[in-house]
């Protein structure tokens, strides 16, 4: 058992939130729950049926990648109002953590999916709004691009995504560049910093045509599947770290 605040403050301070001022997402905890905590549920997205299915659990707390709170003020009308009654209700806390858990080097989404796919000599790449939250890293060895497509798809299925491939790149690539969710923009900043390849979530038709320009490969896996690495990964250090028990809520978008 841990305490709200104590858990809360110590997230905040492992994830660096300071580093992210200009971050819309309003990190950190959005709705308050229970006090005491001993289990935590981990979802991509704070919807109405991940609320639902946290409170099933048994969670005092649920633990998302992308809150329900984004910068301005929301009417609480509709499937704002259900997930914030949903969530008093049922006495459930919300925490959010979206760019300090892109950018984490231990538990975040773009260093562990690099793991996953085993990359070396990971490093930060590519800043948004003034911080850099990307990641990239070589291969052991070149790979012909249909087998690191069949890499990649061993990875990101299981997370419900699809790997779709675009661009016109070599027919072996080694250094790639990852950065989850949307970020299909970044393939010129990609082809000029000397990549083979981008790895992100969603494709985006300018930049579809860019990869082709740009002569290098643009890999989509799923918005939702290239970032629940994230949330497990903090879950399995929470829990380590706090003797809680973690639950992953997983309701993919196919985006």
């Amino acid at each position: 058992m841990v305490k709200r605040e104590k858990l809360c403050r110590y997230m905040n301070e492992y994830l660096v939130f300071e580093d992210f001022p200009r971050d819309i997402s309003q990190n950190g905890l959005q709705v308050e729950g229970p006090e005491k905590i001993t289990r935590i549920a981990v979802a991509v997205d704070a919807r109405t049926e991940t609320i639902q299915a946290a409170a099933d659990a048994g969670a005092q707390l649920l633990i998302v990648h992308h809150g329900i709170f984004w910068g301005r003020s929301e009417l609480l009308r509709g499937p704002h109002y259900r997930r914030i009654k949903t969530l008093i209700e049922r006495q459930l806390g919300l925490y959010a953590a979206h760019l300090p858990l892109d950018a984490h080097p231990e538990v975040g989404n773009n260093a562990v999916l690099a793991n996953a796919l085993h990359l070396k000599k990971i490093r930060p790449w590519a800043k948004y709004k003034g911080q850099t939250i990307g990641v990239r890293g070589t291969l052991p060895k070149a790979l012909p691009i249909a087998d690191f497509l069949k890499q990649v798809s061993s990875v990101l299925e299981p997370e419900g995504g699809h790997v779709q491939h675009f661009g016109r790149g070599k027919d072996k690539v080694r250094n790639i560049g990852i950065i989850t969710g949307d970020a299909a923009n970044e393939v010129p900043r990609a082809a000029e910093d000397g990549l083979d390849l981008l790895l992100t979530g969603e494709p985006s038709h300018v930049f579809v045509i860019s990869a082709d320009e740009h002569e290098i490969h643009l890999v989509c896996g799923g918005h939702y599947a290239t970032e629940t690495f994230g949330v497990k990964a903090l879950a399995a250090h929470l829990s380590e770290t706090f003797d809680l028990e973690t639950h992953f809520i997983h309701l993919p978008t196919q985006t």
